[in-house]
């Protein structure tokens, strides 16, 4: 089923219609998630239900699936996560509204009276994301990753390297 997805749209009109949309856009046309991966192949494909809540809010309902290619942040090496988000927004005019929500919507300010559908789908994937993104326990491309440890032995490994301060104090002991 091959459909013309709009540019933008009035959500309030949409949610009046109970307006479905399906479709898929390119991950190259998306220019702020660009910025977080390190391959731009691929797409992402949303499913959209708008609607009238019990209280006459526009909304929208649905989720989105892509696999991102992602910069680990243990290795460097390249991830892909997997992201099958839900969407749950109102469509508000202002801060007040927004903060009236119930916690199971998320608001969607609207500006000019207008939503940009790449837009909109653009801002949930990038509430996907990670904060850091990092291959699973022993996923990572290198053979051993320096992170820090708990471990109280390899404290008192820590300990005795030299200390860069002592330096100073050697110096200062011999001008004395």
């Amino acid at each position: 089923m091959s459909q013309h997805l709009p540019d933008q749209f009035d959500p309030w009109r949409f949610a009046d219609l109970g307006k479905q949309i399906s479709g898929r856009f390119p991950l190259a046309d998306l220019p702020r998630l660009l910025a977080c991966l390190m391959d731009t192949e691929g797409e992402v494909v949303f499913d959209l239900v708008f609607q009238r809540d019990e209280r006459r809010r526009a909304c929208v309902q649905g989720n989105l699936r892509a696999s991102l290619k992602l910069e680990c942040q243990r290795c460097l090496g390249q991830m892909v996560l997997p992201v099958d988000a839900e969407i749950s927004l109102a469509f508000v005019e202002g801060q007040d509204e927004a903060e009236a929500l119930p916690e199971q919507l998320d608001p969607h300010l609207v500006e000019d009276g207008w939503v940009k559908l790449r837009d909109l789908v653009e801002d949930d994937l990038l509430l996907a994301l990670p904060q850091v993104a990092r291959h699973s326990e022993g996923g990572c491309t290198l053979s051993s990753v320096d992170e820090p440890s708990l471990d109280p032995e390899s404290e008192s490994e820590t300990a005795e390297r030299e200390n860069p301060f002592a330096i100073l104090a050697e110096l200062k002991r011999d001008h004395d």
